[in-house]
């Protein structure tokens, strides 16, 4: 019998040992919508998702497919690498975990008000479940998290702390809100104790009061004045105090949510709580204000990044921020958007980091911003551009990935702005329930297996498979796309190898080579597969 068909055979065959304590998925298929699939979760029911430990010579597989499979477990042997008539191996690529890049800091979403608002809309017992499934040990392990520091667009409404007295350069009334009380520090509070490791939480402004802004108006395109400059970085500080009163501690906070917003007469998703920032202007708050303030707030220094805004405006801010030493020295790292990605090359990234190598990049938003139904339960094809954008992420050495709202309402909100948009979980108040969709699925493919300290490992495509474009999928990264799968590797700190691999197009087999063995797994048409084993490779 044909080798490959053999080894093709021997997988199909193994997958699949799901676990005793392993909950399957409860799906539900969305009415008149094929391959449309959401697994119904409630106070009594849901899925979860154990790891196994993988044996020596032996593989683990996790897939998730269009089809509808959910983390679909597999085990094979890990055999001797194929060679061809002519000497060569038969491999689609090679890893060698001895050449390393990036250490991965974390992965997880944004505690915006809709999300805790929606969180606490559900029964107690689908709280809990919600929180294990994203937190815990059976869930897909989430370790960081966004926080708005008041609102967002993704609020009720615009608020902000300290709105009265106005003119208030001592910040006399900074308090919490009924926001913090009511949704988002229980939200935090139970998402940290529900997590099997430390949640690094990393804060974010949209806006500070109006009275701080020269034009004194909410969604304006507008700057803060300078006389104001101390008591905006003080502003952070006030906030990092409140929350670490509340037993919910901050690693890191942003420079501000997209400057480029507040420096737009309009924006194309609606009226913004937002502040512009020049470079220029930015430099000297950072330098003057904002980085001495954070780095001795509350008695701790908090990590500072730059930008969070679009990959585009990466080189100006970095350029900037490089050319000042003393602007330089605060600035831990740039928080990257990443709606624009898929215009932006990657390489842009490297780049800027070679300038300054001793800072790294961390994606810190992002969701389904395009065409079609605001929210879209069970899209597969909204799990693929997640997957699709992580991968490129982490390619071109992200140190992470959070996602933007964590659950929302079947309209896609609450947002003040009306700005609704698609979440990785779905909330039917009516019901009681929460849906989780691919999307949800994709994001756990990286989160769970690629825990924090991993170190991206290198692989080089040997010999890609073609395959003619798909015109009618918008995910179809270009015309000349010419390889029908992406994938990324990692050296877990078990010094276990984790491989995920997105299938683009039809079932087929990939082949990883690592040294003289050989790994083939087995692609469900439309997937995302991980793959994990022990490294066979010792370090030089």
């Amino acid at each position: 019998m044909d080798t490959k068909l053999v080894s093709l055979l021997s997988i199909v065959l193994s997958a699949i040992c799901r676990a005793d304590t392993d909950i399957p998925c409860n799906q539900r298929i969305n009415d008149g919508y094929p391959n449309h699939i959401v697994c119904v979760c409630n106070a009594t029911y849901c899925d979860t998702i154990s790891r196994i430990e993988p044996k020596p010579g032996t593989y683990i597989t996790y897939t998730s497919s269009q089809a509808g499979s959910r983390y679909l477990k597999g085990i094979g042997r890990i055999a001797k690498a194929i060679k061809t008539n002519d000497g060569t191996y038969e491999k689609v690529f090679e890893i060698n975990p001895n050449k390393q890049y990036q250490t991965i800091f974390g992965f997880g979403g944004a505690v915006t008000d809709a999300t805790a608002i929606n969180f606490k809309v559900l029964p107690e017992g689908a709280q809990n479940n919600w929180l294990d499934s994203y937190f815990s040990e059976d869930g897909i392990k989430y370790n960081m998290l966004r926080i708005p520091i008041a609102s967002s667009d993704f609020s009720e409404t615009p608020y902000y702390y300290n709105e009265y007295p106005e003119n208030d350069e001592d910040l006399t009334n900074f308090t919490y809100t009924p926001q913090d009380i009511n949704y988002k520090i229980p939200l935090l509070l139970g998402a940290m104790e529900t997590a099997s490791e430390e949640v690094w939480a990393l804060a974010s402004t949209w806006s500070p009061p109006k009275w701080m802004k020269i034009v004194d108006e909410i969604t304006a395109t507008s700057r803060l004045k300078i006389e104001y400059y101390q008591t905006f970085a003080d502003y952070h500080c006030n906030f990092i105090r409140l929350y670490e009163a509340a037993g919910v501690p901050i690693w890191g906070v942003t420079t501000s949510n997209e400057p480029i917003d507040g420096s737009m007469v309009s924006v194309p998703f609606g009226p913004q709580n937002t502040l512009g920032w020049t470079a220029f202007s930015m430099m000297k708050w950072l330098k003057n204000n904002f980085g001495p303030t954070m780095k001795s707030c509350n008695g701790k220094s908090r990590i500072i990044l730059a930008t969070d805004d679009q990959r585009y405006m990466l080189p100006l801010w970095a350029d900037v921020i490089v050319a000042q030493e003393e602007v330089s020295q605060y600035v831990d790292g740039y928080a990257l958007h990443a709606y624009a990605d898929q215009s932006t090359p990657g390489d842009i990234v490297e780049s800027n980091l070679k300038k300054s190598p001793t800072k790294f990049v961390l994606g810190t938003e992002f969701c389904h911003t395009g065409s079609g139904p605001k929210v879209d339960l069970g899209s597969w094809d909204r799990g693929e551009l997640y997957a699709v954008t992580i991968l490129d992420n982490l390619v071109n050495n992200y140190v992470g990935f959070i996602d933007w709202n964590m659950i929302l309402d079947l309209q896609g909100g609450p947002n003040w702005s009306e700005n609704y948009v698609d979440s990785p979980t779905i909330v039917n108040a009516t019901s009681g329930e929460f849906y989780k969709q691919p999307m949800f699925y994709v994001m756990g493919h990286f989160s769970k297996w690629v825990p924090r300290g991993s170190k991206r490992i290198s692989t080089v495509r040997r010999s890609p498979v073609k395959y003619t474009p798909d015109k009618n999928n918008i995910y179809d990264k270009s015309p000349e796309r010419k390889d029908i799968y992406d994938h990324v590797a990692f050296l877990t700190p078990k010094n276990t190898i984790v491989v995920i691999i997105a299938n683009y197009y039809d079932a087929q087999t990939a082949a990883l080579l690592i040294g003289s063995k050989q790994v083939t797994v087995f692609l469900e048409a439309h997937s995302v597969v991980t793959v994990e084993f022990n490294n066979p490779i010792r370090s030089p």
